[in-house]
């Protein structure tokens, strides 16, 4: 802190100078940046802050390539300047990664060596390096510096299929090959209006894809991946997250029997459905009879097990037509085809998704550092897990009363489980977190748990016959030091939940 006190008694205009020039000295000292360069070198290779910079939103990137999510790392940082003594260079620790060796000055502080290991590379956003220089005796201030780092990695992936042969409407699952799965960026959702539509999956660390094929004939397929770690084109010039496309040719035959398209593919199995139906449009199959009960089972041969019934009410001008459709059973498009049957006679196959009603069986919590427990009671201002146990949970929309959901990478979402990461406000006023699935509460929720805060120590001072005068010493809280005086010094209350206090004296 800089004493401007003797500068009062200069004339106006000199004071006022020299009151700017140090101002503009003490900012140009706090934007001194701390390290010249910052080398990285993981098995063989170096990387260094002046050579192996690119730009990333605008901001400068030590960029390094890595091989493995838990790489380990040496650093040899070069500061500005000599260090200043009793104020040495630091680094920062991060939960981003391990510091295995310290920050140590070599060659007499021209500079510092460490060796970091870096915790899954692949998963982690913004990584950053920051060093530190405290304050020392002449006055200087705390100085810090940021080296955001970017990890790049090359990725791999090729499609190699054994059966190039498809089916109108037949879902069908192949195997990628990449030599990081991890990295390939996946999604749930379809691609739609192409020749063959697709997706990518990941399942125990192997990479599914799912084709859907929509036109007869010689078809290409065309993969658009993309990485969430990127990787460096254009002579290390340029970030891309894209990789290559990947093509390849199947033919597709028409089935054996002809595929009737549905306009809803997830239908729910609940009472209504079962008794009244839903409203579904499917495709004209040219020798449906009007207001006749159709029956649908999940194979082709006779005698299979009844899935849905259907009621064929009125033609549509588009060819399609107006159906109820009453389901009995689950069934998922994966398993198998859905038969449309006259007779027992399979004339059509169409398949679509049954689902059970969203239903949640149980709630489990998982306090940081603990195990999952069916005690739901949380704290104010804490993080955890809820896990969410049930049927039909993967296509709920799950809200938490009055807190917010953290998005996290480890989350688990699936028909019998998902799992959210909450965090529950200090601030909070409610005892219960309702739990509402599409804003409708599911009866389920967490317990919330008061503070208990004590009340400051209240101060009693009894005279009884004896006039006022120091306190006698005692061995604990009451003293009777004549037949007609005692004296209290203090009394601590119970705990209370109120956040309030209370006083209290008596003479």
């Amino acid at each position: 802190m800089l004493n401007f006190s003797g500068f009062r008694r200069l004339p106006g205009a000199w004071g006022l100078a020299l009151l700017l020039l140090l101002c503009g000295l003490t900012a140009q000292a706090q934007q001194f940046p701390l390290v010249r360069d910052l080398s990285v070198r993981t098995d063989t290779t170096r990387y260094s802050l002046s050579r192996n910079t690119v730009a990333v939103q605008g901001e400068p990137h030590l960029y390094f390539t890595y091989r493995q999510d838990d790489e380990t790392a040496e650093l040899l940082v070069y500061p500005e300047a000599a260090p200043r003594p009793g104020a040495p260079l630091r680094l920062q620790r991060s939960a981003d990664f391990v510091l295995l060796d310290s920050l140590t000055a070599v060659e007499g502080g021209q500079y510092y060596r460490a060796k970091v290991r870096f915790r899954d590379l692949t998963g982690t956003r913004y990584l950053r390096l920051t060093f530190q220089q405290s304050a020392d005796t002449v006055g200087r201030p705390v100085r810090t510096q940021t080296i955001n780092l970017l990890p790049t990695t090359r990725t791999t992936l090729e499609f190699r299929p054994a059966d190039t042969e498809l089916f109108v409407g037949e879902e069908k699952v192949f195997d990628l090959i990449s030599n990081n799965p991890k990295n390939i960026r996946v999604s749930p959702e379809w691609t739609r209006g192409q020749d063959i539509d697709y997706r990518v999956e990941q399942e125990k660390g192997v990479l599914r894809l799912h084709v859907l094929p929509n036109a007869l004939g010689t078809r290409q397929l065309t993969l658009r991946p993309q990485t969430e770690r990127p990787f460096l084109t254009d002579n290390n010039r340029r970030v891309t997250y894209s990789l290559p496309p990947v093509r390849q040719e199947f033919t597709v035959k028409a089935s054996r029997l002809r595929f009737l398209s549905v306009d809803k593919k997830e239908i729910t199995l609940d009472d209504a459905s079962r008794r009244r139906g839903v409203e579904l449009i499917l495709d004209n199959g040219r020798t449906f009879d009007l207001k006749r009960t159709y029956r649908i089972e999940d194979q082709e041969e006779a005698g299979g097990t009844l899935i849905a019934e259907l009621f064929t009410r009125q033609y549509l001008t588009n060819d399609r037509v107006l159906c109820w459709l009453r389901v009995y059973n689950t069934h998922r498009q994966t398993e198998s085809y859905l038969y449309i049957k006259e007779n027992d006679q399979a004339k059509y196959v169409t398949n679509f998704n049954i689902s059970p009603k969203t239903a949640i069986s149980a709630v489990s919590v998982r306090h940081r550092g603990g195990d999952w427990t069916t005690n739901t009671n949380v704290n104010p201002g804490e993080t955890v897990d809820v896990r969410l146990e049930g049927e039909s949970l993967s296509r709920a929309r799950f809200h938490f009363e009055d807190v917010q959901v953290i998005p996290s990478d480890s989350s688990i979402r699936s028909d019998a489980a998902v799992v959210y990461r909450v965090q529950v406000p200090v601030t909070i006023d409610k005892k219960r977190i309702t739990i509402f699935n599409s804003g409708q509460p599911t009866g389920y929720g967490l317990s919330v748990r008061e503070f208990q805060r004590p009340h400051p120590w209240i101060l009693w001072a009894l005279r009884l016959g004896r006039p006022r005068g120091p306190l006698p010493a005692s061995t604990g809280p009451c003293s009777t030091t004549a037949p007609s005086a005692t004296w209290c010094s203090a009394l601590m209350p119970e705990p209370s939940t109120q956040s309030g206090s209370s006083t209290a004296s008596s003479t």
